[in-house]
């Protein structure tokens, strides 16, 4: 290959990945798809209803991440402003954070495990430490005293909060694959519909 034909192959390349890469915004849910989504979780097991309902409003209508529920303490929640606040950093022994401790100090010289491990549980971003409004809706207000009122037996597990929506969605009759960041997605299309404007819906995802 001739050095001039480099470029054109690799925009070909670029635009072949674009072709066939699924983008989130293709999987956001619209309203309908997902009111029947909460109406799915009551069908599902106790406790799973439950949780199930928690991450798909609190993904769903809040922007949250999968990282920023299943570290979600209590203490974040102030009932007087009827607010969420995500700290920059919240101390934490969980499996999912030790594995990105390892994977840290693995790939960096410098950095051993314990220090590693000293900086988790942090958000993604240094802007995904924000306050998230809970009093947009009374059925959001319910749900966060429940969860506060069985805040023990909440699973404290990544892989728990990425498969209660999908059995929702399954038991929906919801095709495709419903997961985290496509209802992050669905948080942000619905607030941009109802005339959030960009900065305040920024500030709103973290």
């Amino acid at each position: 290959m001739s050095h001039h034909d480099q470029p054109g192959t690799e925009w070909a390349e670029r635009h072949r990945r674009a072709l066939t890469t699924r983008h989130t915004h293709e999987d956001v849910l619209t309203d309908r798809q997902f009111e029947l989504l909460l109406e799915a979780c009551s069908e599902l097991p106790e406790p799973h209803d439950f949780e199930a309902q928690f991450i798909c409003l609190t993904a769903g209508r809040l922007g949250m991440r999968a990282g920023e529920i299943a570290h979600l303490q209590t203490t974040w929640i102030n009932w007087d402003r009827r607010t969420i606040r995500i700290p920059q950093y919240e101390p934490c022994q969980c499996g999912y954070c030790h594995r990105q401790a390892r994977q840290e100090a693995e790939h960096n010289e410098d950095l051993s495990l314990a220090d590693a491990a000293t900086s988790r549980w942090h958000p993604k971003t240094v802007a995904s430490a924000r306050l998230i409004p809970f009093d947009l809706s009374l059925r959001l207000e319910l749900c966060f005293e429940r969860f506060s009122a069985r805040y023990d037996e909440f699973p404290r597990s990544r892989s728990t909060v990425n498969r209660r929506p999908q059995a929702a969605a399954n038991e929906a009759g919801i095709e495709g694959h419903v997961y985290l960041h496509c209802l992050r997605a669905t948080a942000a299309s619905y607030h941009a519909y109802k005339g959030v404007s960009p900065v305040p819906l920024q500030a709103l995802m973290g």
